[in-house]
């Protein structure tokens, strides 16, 4: 068991910057659109499980991230799987703002479907970056037999609808069929 929200602290760079190995990945990587509807147009069954939800003191990385002073926010972790495997680590992280008006009680409902189905979100650029998961909880996701120095993809975004504010962190897995064990 590990301790809920996993760090996401990675040295993030615009995507010009970043140069990704597999075409797969770079597809997933630089998309513009929603995850959500990019993976589910690539499995047969799609779905969302919800691991962790809890409000926590806003830092100053999140007021620097955010362009209001949030006094806390909440931190939204999820699994996306793909024809039941663990395809994408996703963290959120929710001004109350955001909460109250817009995205409150999710539940294991995709938050993409809600960002992406609403024009009035604006999204700041992707910022991507290419981290070596070992001794991190991120590995427990891999699959048993990948490399113990695995190289993980991540990329993020703020999307901001008046006060409101989301970022989103979505971290490429290989995939593993019972991801519970992270949980």
């Amino acid at each position: 068991m590990f301790e809920h929200p996993f760090s996401i602290d990675f040295c993030w760079q615009s995507t010009d910057k970043l140069d990704c190995p597999s075409t797969e990945i770079a597809m997933l990587l630089f998309d513009q659109g929603s995850l959500t509807s990019l993976l589910k147009a690539r499995c047969k069954h799609f779905r969302v499980k919800l691991l962790s939800e809890k409000w926590l003191a806003a830092s100053s990385g999140h007021n620097k991230v955010f362009d209001n002073q949030s006094h806390r926010v909440l931190c939204r972790e999820v699994l996306l799987y793909c024809d039941e495997v663990a395809t994408v680590y996703a963290q959120s992280w929710i001004t109350e703002a955001a909460y109250r008006d817009e995205v409150g009680e999710l539940g294991e409902t995709p938050l993409g479907e809600v960002l992406f189905s609403d024009d009035s979100w604006g999204r700041s650029e992707l910022e991507v970056c290419n981290f070596n998961g070992q001794n991190t909880p991120i590995s427990c996701f891999t699959l048993e037999n990948a490399q113990a120095s695995q190289s993980f993809y991540a990329r993020r975004r703020t999307f901001t609808k008046s006060q409101s504010q989301i970022m989103v962190c979505e971290v490429f897995l290989l995939g593993e069929k019972d991801a519970t064990k992270c949980t």
